[in-house]
């Protein structure tokens, strides 16, 4: 699954002064809210990152290849097991994404139970496509798709 293979909007246009990412690697984007996906992608793709986004784990699930690149970037609230649910998923495919997982609830709420499998990082919505990045980059330097 790559990310020409999700919803494009058209070309990405280089942002010079964003912060960067590695070449290659893309960000797999699952939140089922249309209006922050949508404004995520746009965001992400407007500092010239690839992106591949998603309305649900399933269609994650769905579309990833094995040993694509990545950060996965996914809402801790999502249906049917929630952002931990979809990483146990992937660990029991014995695949591992360094991962960011969103909420408007992680102050109110932490997340229960075993913390998921993994490099995991967590950021409080709303935030900016700049800290997004950032925490990203920080994803990136010891996490490994397989």
């Amino acid at each position: 699954m790559s990310p020409k293979g999700a919803t494009p909007t058209g070309p990405p246009q280089p942002n010079r002064e964003a912060p960067s990412l590695p070449e290659g690697i893309a960000v797999f984007l699952v939140d089922e809210d249309d209006a922050v996906r949508d404004a995520l992608a746009v965001s992400l793709r407007a500092a010239g990152h690839p992106v591949a986004a998603f309305g649900s784990a399933r269609q994650f699930l769905d579309a990833y290849r094995r040993g694509d690149p990545g950060c996965l970037v996914v809402d801790m609230d999502l249906p049917k097991g929630g952002a931990a649910g979809l990483l146990r998923t992937l660990a029991l495919a014995e695949i591992f994404l360094p991962a960011i997982i969103t909420s408007r609830r992680l102050r109110r709420n932490p997340l229960l139970g075993a913390p998921p499998p993994g490099r995991v990082l967590f950021l409080d919505k709303p935030f900016g496509v700049d800290e997004l990045l950032r925490l990203i980059r920080m994803a990136m330097d010891t996490g490994s798709g397989s």
